[in-house]
C-alpha cells in the first residue's frame, strides 16, 4: 500500500475525479454535453435524442450518467424531464482535474523518478 506523499494524494485524487472520467470518457456523452451548452436552454430526453440521433432510453441512460456526475440538473416540468448544465458547479467539480495534472507531473519531475533526469524521455 503507499505511503503517505504525492503517490498517496494521486490515489486520493484518482478517485475523486473518477466519477468525471466516466461520465466524460464516452463521445456519445461528450456530445450531450456540448449540445445543452450550445442550446443554451434546459432540454428534454426527445430534445437530445433527436438532436444526436439516439433511442430515448440510450439518451436517458447517457443523461443519467452525467447527472449522477454531478454535470447536469434536471427540473420536472409536468410530466417532462428537462436537462442544462450545471455550470454553477463546474468550477467545483473540475478543480480536482486541476490538482490530479499538477500531482502527475510532481510525481514524474520528482528526483527518484525514472524519467526525471532525462527530462521524460
Amino acid at each position: 500500500m503507499p505511503g503517505e506523499g504525492p503517490a498517496s494524494e494521486l490515489l486520493r485524487l484518482f478517485g475523486v475525479t473518477r466519477p468525471l472520467f466516466i461520465a466524460l470518457g464516452d463521445e456519445r456523452r461528450q456530445e450531450i454535453i456540448v449540445f445543452l451548452l450550445e442550446s443554451g436552454a434546459a432540454r428534454s430526453v426527445g430534445d437530445v435524442a433527436a438532436r444526436l440521433g439516439l433511442s430515448q432510453p440510450a439518451t436517458s441512460h447517457h443523461l443519467k450518467i452525467l447527472r449522477d456526475a454531478s454535470l447536469l440538473t434536471v427540473q420536472r416540468i409536468g410530466a417532462q424531464r428537462r436537462y442544462a448544465p450545471n455550470g454553477a458547479e463546474y468550477a467545483r467539480l473540475l478543480a480536482p482535474l486541476r490538482d490530479l495534472t499538477a500531482t502527475i507531473i510532481a510525481c514524474a519531475a520528482a528526483p527518484d523518478h525514472p524519467d526525471a533526469a532525462s527530462g521524460g524521455r
